[in-house]
């Protein structure tokens, strides 16, 4: 029933995009995947190279910003933060009480939205890579026009593409550290797997798959277990085997310690690149 209530939802919208890239794409598949129908999204991008790929999804680009905001009933700016004072100034006349608008850019505030957007509901949203296969984690945060209604939208429109949490917009820089940086940490992670792994004597092919495997059937039993991180080590690593071995040096390496010293600095640094 939820499933259903969701995509009724997401269809009675049409939804326009200022900015297609990676992100943009990947919200867009999530919509089609809830049966939101190719004429119901709108695109504006200045790059031919997007514009060409939205049509490949049977999307028609639209001629500009402005169509984009004058069609659409959701309004999602995608653009890089650099771009983003420009597309507000040319949207903003154009949108009305009745629309919402959301901001997936990076390091800009609601503060600075609702600033040159007064009359519109703005949500800001921080969405991860893995939103590209439908294996996304955002957190969105409600600015002061946004309603229950607008929540439940933007829940439905991230779920989509994976996993949506609400958070307030304090804790913005955190969860940029967490989940927007994150999947970087864990492809650094496999790299350096990789090299120790050759570094032993395994061939490449083997190290790879060995490893990929390693981590997707360690995720999934994390997650049908119910059990904790803790636990689970606890079954890997028996009494003075291999796997103990392997955790006294962790330990004694204090990788604990530089994985928050890491994401403190992506936290510290989302913080200095933040639009207020």
């Amino acid at each position: 029933m939820k499933g259903k209530k969701t995509m009724k939802a997401l269809r009675s919208h049409t939804f326009g995009f200022i900015g297609a890239g990676k992100m943009g794409q990947a919200l867009i598949q999530g919509l089609l995947s809830q049966g939101v129908a190719p004429r119901a999204i709108l695109v504006a991008d200045p790059s031919a190279v997007m514009r060409r790929q939205a049509r490949r999804l049977g999307i028609r680009p639209a001629s500009d910003n402005c169509e984009v905001a004058c069609r659409a009933s959701v309004v999602v700016l995608a653009v890089k933060p650099q771009h983003m004072a420009a597309a507000l100034e040319e949207i903003a006349p154009c949108l009305t009480r009745s629309q919402l608008v959301i901001s997936i850019a990076a390091g800009i505030t609601l503060r600075w939205l609702q600033g040159r957007l007064r009359r519109v509901a703005v949500i800001r949203a921080m969405p991860n890579l893995p939103a590209t296969v439908r294996q996304g984690f955002t957190a969105i945060t409600l600015g002061r026009l946004a309603s229950a209604r607008h929540r439940a939208l933007a829940q439905a429109f991230f779920g989509a593409a994976g996993h949506v949490c609400e958070l307030p917009e304090r804790m913005f820089d955190a969860i940029t550290a967490v989940s927007g940086s994150g999947p970087a940490y864990v492809f650094f992670l496999v790299r350096a797997w990789e090299d120790a792994a050759r570094a032993l004597g395994l061939p490449a092919t083997v190290a790879a798959c060995a490893i990929r495997q390693t981590l997707n059937g360690s995720m999934r039993l994390l997650e049908a277990s119910g059990d904790s991180a803790d636990a689970l080590i606890s079954r890997v690593a028996s009494k003075g085997g291999t796997t103990e071995a392997a955790l006294k040096v962790l330990a004694r390496r204090q990788v604990s310690k530089h994985l928050l010293e890491a994401l403190r600095a992506a936290a510290r640094r989302s913080k200095a690149l933040s639009w207020s």
